[in-house]
């Protein structure tokens, strides 16, 4: 009986660490699959894909090394920060793209936002 209580709990042990563990993407990759996202929705040509792939790098990146000084500095400072590169990024963007793409871009980002508050809301009423 001892054994099978012993074998249970390592088990559960064992799933719970493999649960815990995550992999965290590479900004190369972020960017690549974010890239690969905007093509699929915004039907980019080859040069825009391309254009779009070095500005995301460039932001993902930006993301990561701030990411890193996070941990030490002001939280308002930083989350500044995160916003300045985001609106930055953003603008890069909408540069990019033709007048239907812009369109069919700011109607995804209002989406993706608003599926983002509605989990925010649900957050806030769990817990």
């Amino acid at each position: 009986m001892k054994k099978l209580i012993l074998m249970l709990a390592f088990a559960t042990g064992l799933s719970t660490l493999s649960y815990a563990q995550t992999t965290h993407k590479t900004p190369q990759e972020r960017a690549a699959h974010h890239t690969q996202t905007l093509q699929k929705k915004l039907n980019l040509s080859a040069d825009q894909t391309t254009k779009v792939n070095a500005i995301l790098l460039s932001q993902a990146t930006r993301v990561d090394s701030l990411k890193s000084v996070a941990k030490t500095s002001d939280k308002k400072a930083n989350h500044k920060a995160f916003k300045d590169i985001k609106v930055t990024t953003d603008a890069q963007l909408t540069a990019v793209l033709n007048p239907d793409q812009k369109k069919a871009y700011e109607d995804w980002k209002a989406a993706h936002k608003g599926k983002h508050d509605h989990k925010k809301d649900d957050a806030k009423t769990q817990g």
